[in-house]
């Protein structure tokens, strides 16, 4: 036999053992981590895994997409490609009461024509709370995985998303054939597990890296990390959810694509449900929400869907939502468990928080071990005692609160906390000012605690925006006497030699502190307002006082009428800021700051935006945005002539509803305040005119429009 007919052979052979080897793995794959059912140890897994790279190593033509090696990771890449969906990726309307369920549905049989007293059919599941994804699949093969971005264009995410184990690289079939042809387009979301995070915050730890804050943050960073290696080791999991694309799938109602999903090799969620009626609905909502605690992963709420899609294509869309599917918001998650300790925290302005410790419990996706107990008086208020039993929450699904005791469950052992009288940091004597709930350490400029809280304001994303001055850091620096004041951030390059001494400091890490040290002298002065922590003056209203004065030397030189005579600047603000600017020492701050190359630029007049939809418009945002964070949408706001407030009340034009809005989204409602979602309000963000903005719907949609026009 030649040489050529040998090698022919061989790969003839090795193909046909890696097509064995590769079904086998799937099908492997699919028991584990979909069915929870392998029929295989670990150890025989790992031999054929192996010996299907062995074949990939001498023959590499055999590496196709669909691989099962695909999913251990490749190498970096240098950035995350944008991708526009095939068809746009439209959010949902939020409700978070039984009634506005009812008006759902009641909305939904108006529009098709049906009596009131007909029922609807709708699949119930279950909302997780993670990444939207859409898997993009040419003739059963995944080709494209794709972030929801701002609904239109997202990110390739790809090579990440090929590592998750739970998601098929082949749609599956019996016979190795393309099971559906075409391209179709599978939408979910990806999540990670509570398990896998506790264990991935664990290692995290153990290598002396930042553990993340929750398993959503967690599972974002991880999927547009650029090392796909990243995401072949983290816990991550697909569901889906809903079609973009059908291709050759012939598909009738929503019930029916779930099944198909499960066919292909998909997950879904737990909780799916097939409900005739709006009150089977109810039902299978309060199913859901008693079995949230006890879930893998995290949900914030449930989705309710018309089943037939003949119907869904008949409600169609409005603005930027589907008029057949509604989301239902459950409240925030609590938990129980016992208060160990209470501590108290030094702020930057001197203001003294006892903060819970707590026997370690797992609430809201986060395992919480530390709550605010907020001040004095609402600690006697809520008769809070150390040992007592209490309940714990996630205020907004964020902030660890503790929302009160269980004195039922007392046995005489619990100690009533008694607030110290002095800083647990300089001994300073604590003051309480008249008409101030907080009270305060009256060292400012030599209590450790207030130094560091405030480097770490001055240094903070919203101020100076300094990269890898964080809180250990910055104790490091304190304790070593390198830092004693934000000016002396600007000293410490000149003493390089002492900074690469301290504890973990490599050449690395100091290069690039010292390089966001170096982009921070260039930072918009209204930043450096904000940064230097005046009280009263938060990032918009630094931006007022900027925007109207234009230079550092004419605001630092205004008298008190002078600042009072910018809108929503009162005269507690307009002292605050004239008081601070009089003081000797602030003044000589802002000189050392100048020594150090901080540059206080001039700041452009704000661009007329009088024919914006948004000028003039008192605007609230509130949740979770996906496309910006709150301090950009603020300033968007800004820059289109509106105003941007951090309340609810009746002057209120609009409130943004991002994910997980609470209680201003009540009160908005109460008060029949227009709300707009995120999709709308980036619309409105990019309008040139009143004419460019989004279509809108029924009463409160009919309210934006009057508004806007």
């Amino acid at each position: 036999m030649t040489t050529k007919a040998a090698n022919d052979t061989d790969k003839e052979l090795a193909l046909g053992r890696w097509q064995e080897l590769a079904s086998a793995i799937q099908e492997h794959n699919h028991r584990y981590y979909v069915l929870a059912a392998p029929f295989i140890s670990d150890h025989d897994y790992d031999r054929m895994f192996r010996e299907l790279q062995d074949l990939e190593e001498r023959f590499p033509e055999l590496r196709s997409l669909d691989s099962p090696s695909q999913r251990v990771g490749g190498g970096l890449l240098d950035g995350l490609e944008r991708y526009e969906h095939p068809t746009p990726m439209l959010s949902l309307q939020n409700t978070y009461e039984q009634n506005e369920i009812r008006d759902f549905d009641q909305r939904i049989k108006k529009f098709l024509g049906m009596s009131a007293d007909e029922s609807m059919t709708y699949v119930v599941e279950s909302k997780l709370d993670g990444i939207a994804m859409e898997l993009i699949y040419q003739d059963s093969v995944l080709a494209v995985a794709v972030t929801r971005g701002d609904g239109r264009v997202g990110e390739d995410v790809t090579a990440n998303v090929r590592t998750i184990r739970n998601l098929p690289l082949r749609f599956r079939s019996s016979d190795g054939e393309p099971v559906v042809g075409g391209k179709v387009a599978i939408r979910g979301e990806i999540v990670m597990t509570r398990d896998g995070f506790t264990e991935l915050n664990e290692r995290r730890r153990s290598a002396g890296q930042e553990a993340y804050v929750n398993a959503r943050n967690a599972t974002s960073g991880t999927v547009r990390n650029l090392d796909s290696r990243i995401a072949a080791v983290a816990p991550l999991r697909f569901f889906a959810h809903s079609v973009g694309l059908t291709g050759s799938l012939e598909l009738t109602d929503h019930d029916g694509f779930l099944a198909r999903c499960r066919q292909l090799g998909f997950q879904v969620a737990t909780g799916c449900c097939r409900c005739v009626g709006i009150e089977e609905v109810f039902v299978q909502l309060d199913r859901i929400e008693e079995a949230r605690p006890k879930l893998p992963y995290d949900i914030d709420g449930a989705v309710i869907k018309v089943d037939a899609y003949a119907l869904q294509e008949r409600l169609g869309f409005v603005s930027r939502s589907p008029r057949w599917a509604v989301a239902f918001k459950y409240p925030a998650e609590q938990a129980v468990t016992r208060l160990l300790a209470i501590d108290v925290q030094v702020g930057r302005t001197g203001s003294i928080t006892p903060v819970a410790r707590l026997d370690p419990v797992f609430v809201g996706g986060v395992m919480v071990s530390n709550a605010t107990l907020h001040n004095r008086d609402e600690l006697l208020r809520k008769d809070i005692r150390v040992g007592d039993r209490v309940v714990v929450q996630r205020a907004g699904d964020v902030i660890p609160q503790v929302v009160r005791s269980l004195p039922e469950e007392r046995d005489g052992s619990e100690q009533v906390f008694r607030f110290p009288s002095c800083c647990p940091e300089c001994d300073s004597v604590l003051v309480e000012v008249e008409g101030e709930v907080a009270i305060r350490c009256p060292n400012e400029r030599n209590c450790p605690a207030r130094i560091c809280t405030r480097i770490l304001h001055f240094a903070s994303r919203t101020a100076l925006d300094i990269e890898g001055l964080g809180e250990k850091l910055v104790a490091q620096l304190v304790a070593a006497d390198l830092i004693a004041s934000v000016a002396d951030i600007y000293r410490l390059e000149s003493r390089a030699d002492e900074v690469l001494a301290l504890e973990r400091m490599a050449e690395t890490s100091a290069n690039n502190l010292f390089a966001a040290i170096e982009r921070s002298r260039q930072q918009p002065c209204h930043r450096i307002l904000f940064g230097l922590g005046l009280r009263f003056v938060g990032a918009t209203v630094a931006r007022k006082l900027l925007d109207h004065f234009l230079t550092w030397q004419r605001l630092a030189t205004a008298t008190v009428e002078e600042l009072e005579s910018i809108d929503e600047v009162g005269p507690v603000v307009a002292a605050a800021v004239h008081g601070w600017f009089t003081e000797p020492d602030n003044r000589s701050l802002i000189e050392q700051l100048r020594a150090g190359g901080l540059q206080f630029p001039d700041q452009t007049a704000p661009v007329s935006a009088c024919g914006h939809p948004l000028a003039g418009k008192n605007v609230v945002v509130t949740g979770t945005l996906d496309s910006m964070g709150r301090e950009e949408a603020k300033q968007r706001i800004l820059a289109c002539g509106g105003k941007s407030a951090g309340s609810v009340s009746a002057k209120t034009d609009f409130l943004v509803a991002g994910a997980k809005a609470g209680g201003k989204l009540a009160k908005a409602r109460k008060l029949g305040v227009p709300v707009l979602t995120e999709e709308q309000f980036v619309e409105l963000l990019e309008s040139s005119s009143q004419a460019d903005q989004p279509p809108v719907e029924d009463s409160a949609s009919a309210r934006q429009l009057l508004l806007l026009s």
